[in-house]
């Protein structure tokens, strides 16, 4: 390597030491944040589920409206389904039963 190339790497060196030494420099880390739990640019999973949960209730009160079913349940049938009312102790036996079945210790 000749020496003027030695000298050019040295100073480039030094310039890219030199733009890191910067005191009002301030990084990511020391911002400090007015914001609480989630920050304002994030991608929250609680807003995806609200509007989701939004639509499908707009998509029910459509449907219910317009009298239309929906893989072939009516909003009728729906609600129905929704407020069955089940015997959680016998749906508990089924389940162990067949777990028993499969050879799964409890």
């Amino acid at each position: 390597m000749r020496m003027k190339d030695v000298n050019a790497r040295k100073e480039y060196i030094r310039s890219v030491r030199k733009s890191f030494d910067s005191p009002k420099r301030q990084y990511e880390f020391e911002k400090e944040s007015d914001q609480k739990g989630e920050t304002g640019d994030s991608f929250s999973f609680f807003k995806v589920r609200l509007l989701l949960a939004g639509f499908i209730f707009a998509a029910y009160i459509l449907c219910d409206k317009t009298g239309t079913k929906f893989y072939q349940f009516s909003t009728k049938e729906i609600s129905e389904k929704i407020a069955q009312n089940y015997d959680y102790g016998k749906v508990e036996e089924e389940v162990l039963a067949v777990f028993r079945n499969l050879g799964v210790k409890e």
